[in-house]
């Protein structure tokens, strides 16, 4: 009877909640989705909303074709990926996979396209233009990337209910049979 009810504590310690970090999401990016970019960039960025421990790929194309990048370094929540050429016209694919502070690989792809790119800096007024709507479109992103969090703390916790459920039902099942045997 006491090797049954510490097998059945030693369950029960075992299922009670552990520190539950939720996996990186993706919170801004530079260039945006869907953005159109007109003026060519030194490097693309990704804004994560928890910390990144490391990268384990990053991947450009432009119209399918890959397009050479330097090495992406992290800090913190943000991926800097330098990119080894100027950019040209077309649409490009930012694929990335990271490892989140929490131990989970997770990674996504940003779609943006480059058209009539120029250096000139008559173009710092679209520019701030383009800054404001990615910082708009970053809030939707950072809403729809927090409601995605407290869906998966949610189901968590359905499952730690369950398996408190059944280990006080087996508990009382246990001690009944237990109780009516020495009757």
């Amino acid at each position: 009877m006491k090797k049954v009810m510490f097998v059945l504590l030693a369950l029960f310690l075992y299922m009670l909640p552990q520190t539950v970090s939720a996996h990186a999401v993706l919170t801004a990016s530079d260039p945006g989705q869907g953005d159109i970019v007109r003026e060519s960039l030194d490097a693309f960025t990704l804004t994560f909303n928890s910390d990144v421990e490391d990268v384990v790929e990053t991947k450009v194309t432009v119209d399918g074709q890959t397009f050479s990048t330097e090495p992406a370094t992290v800090d913190g929540t943000t991926i800097n990926v330098p990119l080894a050429q100027e950019m040209i016209n077309g649409d490009y694919a930012l694929s990335y996979k990271v490892i989140s502070a929490d131990g989970h690989e997770v990674g996504n792809t940003v779609s943006f396209t480059a058209e009539g790119l120029t250096t000139n800096d008559d173009e710092d007024v679209q520019s701030a233009e383009k800054s404001d709507q990615n910082l708009k479109v970053n809030e939707q992103e950072q809403t729809a990337a927090e409601k995605t969090n407290e869906e998966e703390e949610g189901s968590n916790t359905g499952f730690i209910t369950t398996g408190l459920v059944v280990i006080i039902l087996l508990c009382a099942g246990v001690l009944f049979f237990g109780y009516r045997k020495k009757d």
